[in-house]
């Protein structure tokens, strides 16, 4: 059985800060990723996310790399810039999937840590 993967599918812990997006083929069938918010879905590709976003490190004239990183499926991803964005704006996220909220919040916090200013995402 021939394998082939382009990118790594999943960084070997969520805080890994290089997590490159990719397809997974083995033996010529692309193959399901879990996403590692959620272990219940499952993507062809996954998305990767500075868990405090990159604009706000960028806009701080801060490296992004310094942000955690974290692969998710495509609705957890824009789930938690939602969150950001409705934290930020002072909206109710409170219909978002919990984990996606928890993630928002997190991003806060590494923010209120290292100086940043927080911004809409999306």
């Amino acid at each position: 059985m021939s394998e082939w993967v382009v990118g790594r599918p999943h960084p070997p812990h969520p805080d890994h800060l290089e997590v490159p997006r990719g397809i997974v083929v083995v033996g010529g069938q692309i193959q399901l990723q879990r996403c590692t918010l959620y272990l219940s879905h499952y993507c062809a590709v996954l998305n990767n996310h500075h868990i405090c976003p990159d604009s706000w490190w960028q806009a701080a004239g801060k490296d992004p790399n310094l942000s955690p990183m974290i692969s998710l499926c495509p609705n957890c991803h824009y789930n938690i810039h939602a969150c950001i964005d409705g934290i930020y704006r002072g909206q109710d996220i409170s219909l978002l999937p919990l984990r996606c909220q928890a993630k928002a919040k997190e991003a806060f916090t590494i923010a209120k840590a290292n100086g940043l200013t927080p911004a809409p995402t999306l």
